[in-house]
């Protein structure tokens, strides 16, 4: 048999010796090749480095191109931007100066309605100036041997002959009277169909306006207890064919009765109270009424009283009327020193109205206004027609309208 071979232990080669450094290794080479590649190296470092320097001095060129463009944009854009603003200021002046345009046109506009509108107007204006001179242009008429026939915007007014003073006054006037504010004031207060009572009508210059204003269809009762105003108060009534007014011989007050009458050498200054002793007067019987007996179912939308400071007597009668007719108006003459002869204060005048009901407004002749008053204020006044009427009612919207 063949011996088992035996293992014979691996043993590793000794290392050999370490070869030399890489430098060392290529020192012979770059030696040999060092004069050939260094001036390579150095020529295409140069020419690397020129390419790159055109490369930047081309980029700065170019952006010095550009910058100096950039400048240039700059300008336009400010120029612009000055141009825009010299437009934009012109536009605002344009503007303005439109405006002005517009408003001065819409001046002219305006003036130019008002013109149109004052023409327009003429005829209106002149027209009843016109009828004024047509009216007072009319002679005086010698109705019969008592009565003087004379013109007024309502129709004809017969006044006393014997009293030329008197005639001449009311051939002077306008063509509403004596009292053109209050005539103005009762057309606005009395309509169609109405009810109305003239107390103290005289020759009856109220009454023949109240009658026309009230028409066919309403009644207009006139008092004048004093024969010569009532007989011409009569004639006005027939010739100016006013069927629709009834003339009572009576005199109105608180209570029914007979009393003396005051009666005046002066027209209208006749009175149940006693007349200043300067002023000449005779005295008469009459019968005196109260409206609350006369008045047709105490129906009255306006009474008118002028009876020289016996207002408040009249008043008196007529609380029933008052508290019957809720939208009565009443117009009443105020007279300080009438009040003063009869033993009466202003206080106490506008106290009794206004307890029962009614506000006051003092009548402006001259413009036909009417305005609030009251006692400390009509003091003041020689003589004056107020106006009383309930606050709210339908009678002070048609006596503040004009």
């Amino acid at each position: 048999m063949r011996a088992p071979a035996t293992e014979t232990p691996h043993v590793s080669p000794e290392p050999g010796p370490a070869g030399p450094p890489p430098r060392r290794r290529f020192a012979f080479a770059r030696r040999l090749l060092g004069p050939v590649i260094s001036p390579v190296a150095n020529y295409a470092r140069r020419y690397l480095q020129a390419t790159v320097e055109h490369e930047l001095r081309e980029t700065r060129s170019h952006l010095n191109v550009l910058t100096g463009e950039l400048h240039a944009t700059q300008a336009r854009l400010g120029h612009t931007q000055e141009m825009l603003q010299l437009v934009l200021q012109q536009q605002q002046a344009a503007t303005a100066a439109l405006r002005t345009m517009s408003a001065q046109l819409a001046h002219i506009q305006t003036r130019g309605d008002q013109a149109y509108g004052e023409l327009a107007a003429l005829p209106g204006l002149f027209g009843p100036r016109f009828d004024e001179l047509e009216i007072k242009q009319r002679p005086l008429i010698h109705y019969d041997a008592e009565s003087t026939a004379i013109r007024m915007r309502d129709g004809y007014i017969m006044a006393p002959t014997a009293l030329p003073t008197f005639v001449t006054m009311l051939a002077n006037a306008t063509s509403k009277g004596l009292e053109p504010g209050t005539t103005d004031v009762l057309r606005r207060l009395v309509q169609p169909g109405m009810v109305v009572a003239d107390v103290g009508a005289n020759i009856g210059l109220l009454t023949l306006v109240m009658a026309w204003a009230a028409g066919p269809g309403g009644k207009v009762i006139a008092f004048e207890p004093e024969a010569v105003p009532r007989s011409n108060l009569e004639k006005m009534k027939h010739l100016n064919g006013l069927s629709w007014v009834e003339v009572r011989d009576q005199a109105v007050g608180e209570k029914a009765g007979q009393l003396t009458f005051h009666v005046s050498d002066i027209i209208g200054h006749s009175s149940l109270y006693a007349l200043p002793e300067t002023e000449g007067s005779r005295e008469i019987q009459v019968e005196v009424v109260r409206l609350d007996d006369v008045a047709p179912a105490k129906r009255m939308d306006v009474v008118k009283i002028d009876v020289e400071g016996a207002e408040l007597d009249v008043l008196a009668g007529m609380q029933g009327v008052i508290a019957k007719n809720p939208d009565l108006a009443i117009v009443a003459e105020f007279g300080p020193e009438h009040l003063k002869r009869v033993g009466q204060t202003p206080a106490q005048w506008f106290k009794a109205f206004a307890d029962a009901g009614f506000k006051a407004y003092i009548i402006d002749e001259a413009t036909s206004a009417a305005e609030p008053t009251s006692a400390k204020a009509a003091a003041k006044v020689v003589s004056a027609n107020i106006a009383f009427v309930r606050a709210g009612g339908d009678a002070e919207k048609r006596l503040l309208k004009r």
